[in-house]
């Protein structure tokens, strides 16, 4: 296997050193999310008892108003407004990953791929209510009444199982050097937040939603490691108004007029509200090592002709890291797949 090396010299008559490429892993114990986690679902339709006269004849039946006869098979619906609410605080560790390219002379930094799991030290619990608002009503089995007014009942609390940033495309920004090693950073780009929740056993999805990604900070340069701390604000607000109806589904009331036992209504409503409300800071530690780069065939940290000779020797020699196109075969195809790499440098 032989080839003229002049001629193929002659192809690319100077190599770009260009700026450098890096693999960042983001450190959970020094990153994290700090933040307010808020949503609120109002609704509107009826409720009414689970009574059936055959298939559960001891259920709960309902009727509207305080007075008046109450047939023994009656079980009438009653109008009502439910909201549901969760609100905490989250404090939680951030893992994942990113590359990030730095070109010193030009002051000009990229980030791309970062994904970051902003729940890696596990699932993180909200406290959740409903609130009812109906019409004045009573019930049988068991007899009680209902003033219309409001009625918050504790339910538990929200389970967040996953929750990510994932990035859209490639971030670019400024870097400004503060002295030797050590620089300031701003850079913008777009991402996603996504996740999962639990709630009464009932597995819930966060549906994607677009957020900016603006990233500020610092680099600091030590020989080849690079470390980026950063802060990137979260201000994930949004409402919709659906207007689609929920699946009926059952719950149970706690007695007002008297105390103390639990009616069983099966409740049929619109989704009116749906208001979320992420807001806080994630905090960024990350350090990182040179990517690998195709084009610096003989390891030596510069992209240059000798990288050009080297790669033509182990080409000439059939030795299988100059497979450059990865298709198991070494020939010309390879040639032109590495001057490829070795022009776009670093």
């Amino acid at each position: 296997m032989t080839i003229r090396f002049a001629a193929v010299l002659g192809l690319c008559a100077c190599a770009v050193a260009g700026a450098q490429t890096y693999t960042l892993t983001i450190d959970p114990n020094a990153s994290g999310l700090t933040a307010s986690l808020g949503l609120d679902i109002d609704t509107a339709g009826t409720l009414i008892g689970d009574w059936d006269a055959e298939t559960n004849p001891e259920g709960t039946r309902t009727k509207p108003g305080v007075f008046g006869s109450f047939g023994s098979t009656e079980n009438l619906p009653v109008a009502a407004d439910l909201g549901f609410s969760l609100a905490g605080d989250l404090d939680t560790q951030t893992a994942g990953s990113a590359t990030l390219t730095l070109d010193l002379d030009a002051g000009v930094i990229t980030l791309e791929g970062l994904l970051a799991d902003l729940l890696s030290d596990g699932p993180a619990s909200v406290p959740a209510s409903i609130g009812i608002a109906p019409e004045s009503f009573r019930t049988r089995q068991p007899d009680s009444v209902y003033i219309g007014i409001p009625i918050d009942l504790p339910i538990g609390e929200l389970s967040l199982t996953e929750l990510t940033l994932t990035q859209s495309g490639v971030a670019v920004g400024v870097l400004t050097e503060i002295e030797t090693g050590r620089y300031s950073f701003v850079l913008a780009g777009l991402a996603e937040i996504a996740g999962g929740a639990e709630l009464l056993g009932t597995a819930v999805e966060i549906p994607a939603l677009p957020t900016p990604l603006a990233l500020s900070g610092e680099i600091v340069l030590d020989g080849e490691t690079v470390t980026l701390t950063s802060l990137q604000p979260i201000d994930q607000t949004d409402e919709q108004n659906p207007g689609t109806e929920i699946p009926d589904f059952p719950l149970g009331l706690p007695t007002i007029l008297p105390p103390g036992e639990t009616a069983n209504v099966v409740l049929s409503l619109v989704l009116d509200r749906v208001a979320t409300g992420l807001v806080g800071q994630l905090a960024l530690t990350a350090t990182g090592e040179p990517a690998a780069c195709p084009g610096d065939f003989n390891r030596d940290g510069t992209v240059n002709t000798q990288d050009v000779l080297a790669f033509l020797n182990a080409w000439n020699a059939g030795e299988i890291r100059a497979d450059a196109n990865g298709d198991g075969e070494i020939d010309t195809r390879d040639v032109l797949a590495f001057l490829n790499q070795w022009t776009a440098g670093c």
